[in-house]
């Protein structure tokens, strides 16, 4: 078959590995490269040349969709797009060239969305294999910019077992693979930042933030943090319904691409507040390692607004997650953390963790009322611990045996027998 992988920086020589693999298994391999500073030793490489200030690319076909989840003219002041043209005619060419079978990314930066956008109107199939969270050491394919898996192994969990894992996570004592603390080589993260730097000055603007802008965004993210740690608190109040909305990392394709409807964190905050009442409160939790997401706007609109809350930095989610009466988020983890705990949770987007009845697509915020009186009954929707078991090997069936990542946050998907693990999964999905 013939196969074509994406390049995504680092993540291109874990690819790399695999598609050694599966090229000794008779797969053809091709490479589409935006960024040359992360070739593969495998296969056949196309690499796309940086656009000269001369190119103009006519704009005739709608890319607002990828341009409104671009984390450089979201976070990074970029605001020239003709590029989005030009790489999306490139692509196009190459993919009509090469005429992939299977289309293996990430869903993540702008080279890969628009490859997603071009495979789906030609017929094809685009897969993005990442992490499933639950159960760890798993990992599925997942389709075009969406979670929704690509078939999968099938496995099934012995009943011992899906409990011990279910156990695990209420207890809080379970992480999934990228909340797991690795050992982080500091020479690796000194040589990235040179890397990464030279790319910049070498052509890749389109992905590499300029360094001055990067700087800056990074000192006013710590001034932030710092503001947002001042007014902050570090507990829940137990004499108020309690609603805690944990921010999602931005830019992320968790949010920015899978959650696009909801990528607004601002609006999110400001929409669940203007449906709450006097009695009910809004907790707005910081990410441990927040990113850009806590902005001045954010922060000024939280300290006006009577029934909305900033957590510290400080306050684990172990330490409020009991007291808490009802979870939102857009895409995040903590929805399969309260589907196993009978936790109350609305996800703001439409995701596969709604397959669970206790996890419920909030369609609209004047709706919140309706599930807040709901879990004020006793009404709102719980699984029996049968019903956790079915719900986690729906995971385990739809997912495989493997680390997806890279060298740099996680050196153990680069090991011999990770690779194996993986490249029977890729080796699986081609047989189907």
């Amino acid at each position: 078959m013939k196969l074509l992988f994406i390049e995504n920086r680092y993540k291109t020589h874990f690819f790399d590995l695999v598609a050694a693999e599966l090229e000794k298994l008779g797969h053809e391999i091709f490479w589409i490269i935006q960024n040359p500073n992360f070739l593969p030793k495998t296969g056949n490489i196309n690499i796309i040349k940086y656009p000269s200030k001369k190119t103009k690319i006519k704009p005739n076909i709608d890319l607002s969709e990828i341009i409104e989840s671009d984390r450089q003219l979201n976070f990074f002041k970029k605001k020239e797009i003709s590029y989005f043209y030009y790489y999306y005619e490139k692509i196009e060419s190459l993919i009509r060239e090469i005429n992939p079978e299977i289309t293996f990314g990430e869903s993540t930066v702008f080279h890969e969305l628009l490859t997603i956008k071009i495979v789906k109107d030609r017929g094809g199939m685009f897969l993005h294999p990442t992490s499933c969270r639950y159960p760890s050491g798993r990992f599925s394919f997942y389709k075009f910019d969406t979670v929704q898996p690509f078939r999968g192994s099938n496995d099934l969990l012995l009943q011992s077992e899906a409990k011990n894992i279910i156990k695990n996570i209420v207890d809080r004592s379970s992480k999934p693979d990228y909340m797991k603390k690795v050992t982080i080589n500091r020479k690796h993260i000194y040589s990235d930042k040179i890397k990464i730097l030279k790319g910049y000055f070498s052509g890749e603007k389109y992905n590499t933030p300029h360094p001055f802008v990067k700087l800056k965004k990074e000192k006013e993210k710590k001034k932030n943090i710092t503001i947002w740690n001042k007014h902050a608190i570090h507990a829940i109040d137990d004499d108020f319904f309690s609603i805690v909305y944990p921010l999602h990392l931005q830019p992320e394709a968790n949010i920015d691409v899978w959650g696009r409807n909801r990528r607004n964190q601002l609006e999110n905050v400001k929409g669940i507040a203007k449906n709450l009442k006097d009695n009910q409160t809004l907790y707005v939790k910081p990410n441990p390692k927040s990113k850009y997401e806590i902005s001045q706007r954010l922060i000024d609109f939280i300290k006006l607004a009577p029934n909305v809350k900033m957590l510290h930095h400080d306050v684990a989610m172990d330490a409020i997650f009991n007291d808490t009466d009802l979870f939102l988020t857009v895409n995040g983890t903590i929805a399969l953390e309260c589907i196993f705990t009978n936790k109350p949770v609305l996800s703001l987007v439409n995701v596969f963790f709604n397959n669970a009845s206790n996890c419920v697509f909030l369609e609209n915020f004047i709706s919140l009322q309706k599930y807040i009186l709901k879990i004020q009954n006793h009404t709102f929707p719980s699984l029996l611990d049968n019903e956790k078991v079915i719900f986690l090997n729906l995971l385990c069936k739809t997912s495989f045996k493997g680390v997806v990542s890279d060298f740099i946050n996680n050196p153990i998907c680069m090991s011999n027998q990770n690779i194996k693990e993986v490249t029977k999964a890729f080796n699986h999905i081609l047989k189907q």
